[in-house]
């Protein structure tokens, strides 16, 4: 038995394509507002790990050396052992910038934060935010860095 030339047709129509494609659309309208958001969340979290990061080595830094160590924060970077009296020889005056995290990073407020040679700082809580994500950070006056 032969079949006819209509059951050896295959394939879609094209409405049947221009449906996948609607549905395809909504989808990718729905979850573009939720990936930048995810983006500047993880941008967020990465740039709270490596401040910390380098708060707890300008801790360690300090006590080892026997020296003050400073982190100064800018508008748009902030420098881990910054040499402030510009005659610091072991200073490694590392600028961070904070566009490699986020665009639209900032951290506030802008107080340097000095490690004496015993470990201790001047404590308070830094913010940093983007786009409506945040994390805190806390530094007690012994010098200890926390994620609040």
């Amino acid at each position: 038995m032969q079949a006819s030339s209509s059951e050896l047709q295959c394939g879609f129509s094209l409405m049947e394509m221009m449906i996948v494609l609607v549905i395809m659309g909504v989808l990718t309208a729905i979850a573009i507002p939720a990936f930048s958001s995810w983006k500047e969340s993880q941008a967020v979290s990465s740039a709270t790990s490596s401040l910390l990061t380098h708060l707890k080595q300008a801790r360690n830094f300090a006590m080892a050396e026997s020296r003050s160590v400073s982190i100064t924060f800018g508008s748009s970077s902030y420098t881990f052992d910054a040499d402030t009296t510009g005659s610091c020889g072991p200073c490694r005056d590392e600028v961070v910038s904070y566009s490699q995290f986020s665009d639209n990073l900032s951290i506030s407020p802008t107080t340097t934060r000095t490690f004496s040679s015993r470990g201790t700082a001047n404590s308070g809580t830094m913010t940093l935010s983007a786009s409506g994500n945040s994390k805190e950070i806390v530094m007690n006056i012994l010098g200890r860095a926390y994620l609040q």
